[in-house]
């Protein structure tokens, strides 16, 4: 339905940009002439008029005394002469554009009928066009929901893949990515104790194993039991002592700090983790919102802080 809307209202529009100037009283004025034209009328006027001023010029060259009386009278008889001739053809050519005019009628406010007609058929377009396309042109690909088969169908192929990865693993002389796939593999499975063995066994085999520090950190992090919380706490304090800098630790630790209401040591966090991220908007600003949350909170537990209404 929307489309069908959309394209009706484009084609209005479209009809009202065309056809609104055919609408109007000035679409039956006359172009005019233009600087040069070919209209004989126009043009016969035009040597009239030429003719006149030149006798006017005879009698006035005659007056100051610049040219004789003969002269005078043998050009302006001469231009007498032309004169007529010029009016009787000026009146003749009158007479024939009369003529043609009554023949050949112009009929006033003719292009807003014309307007109407190719309104209709652009209308008919349209809607026709419309229909045609049956809202094919506009409309979303939307990811439709799955049915139960295909979930069985792509969650077998997952675990099948998981499976595949698992025996490798087990076999022995896998490599550590081939064990942190896996290990991320479980977790998406949702099987959280497998992942997290998976993690302390490739941390026996690289102690200072960042991928599964940050890992094993996250997964405490993330727990719903808070005796979890505290573990999450020493694995991002780990993954610091060996990068003092790294954001993603930073940010969980005093994350955590504030859990255990170590606001303080929070804020320390949260001042180091501010200098460390300068050149990411997004950590800055969330950043900046906690530390205004820590400061509205020690302000409120202050003793001598007048209270709110």
């Amino acid at each position: 339905m929307s489309s069908l809307i959309g394209i009706f209202a484009l084609g209005v529009l479209s009809l009202v940009v065309m056809l609104l100037p055919l609408w109007q009283r000035r679409a039956d004025r006359s172009l005019g002439s233009g600087i040069e034209t070919d209209d004989i009328v126009v043009q016969w006027e035009m040597e009239k008029d030429r003719l006149v001023k030149e006798q006017h010029d005879l009698d006035i060259a005659l007056a100051e005394g610049k040219i004789p009386e003969a002269v005078h009278r043998v050009e302006r008889e001469q231009v007498v002469s032309d004169a007529k001739r010029a009016l009787e053809r000026l009146r003749q050519a009158r007479s024939r554009g009369e003529k043609l005019a009554a023949v050949v009628k112009h009929k006033p406010r003719a292009y807003p009928k014309y307007g109407a007609v190719l309104g209709s058929l652009i209308l008919v377009a349209s809607l026709g066009l419309t229909f045609y396309l049956d809202r094919q042109d506009v409309v979303r690909q939307v990811a439709q929901p799955k049915q139960p088969g295909e979930q069985n169908i792509n969650m077998a192929d997952i675990e099948k893949m998981v499976r595949s990865l698992e025996t490798r693993v087990q076999a022995g002389g896998s490599s550590l990515r081939e064990q942190t796939m896996l290990a991320r593999s479980y977790l998406v499975l949702g099987r959280r104790d497998d992942a997290i063995a998976l993690y302390e066994n490739i941390r026996s085999q690289d102690e200072d194993n960042m991928v599964a520090l940050m890992a094993l950190g996250e997964i405490y992090f993330n727990s719903k039991d808070k005796g979890d919380w505290g573990k999450a706490l020493g694995y991002f304090e780990q993954a610091l002592s060996l990068q003092p800098d790294k954001p993603e630790a930073l940010w969980y630790k005093s994350l955590g700090l504030v859990r255990e209401r170590k606001l303080d040591e929070a804020r320390v966090v949260l001042a180091h983790l501010k200098v460390v991220a300068k050149d990411n908007e997004q950590a800055q600003a969330a950043v900046t919102q906690l530390l205004a949350e820590l400061d509205k909170n020690r302000a409120a537990q202050q003793p001598g802080t007048p209270k709110s209404n």
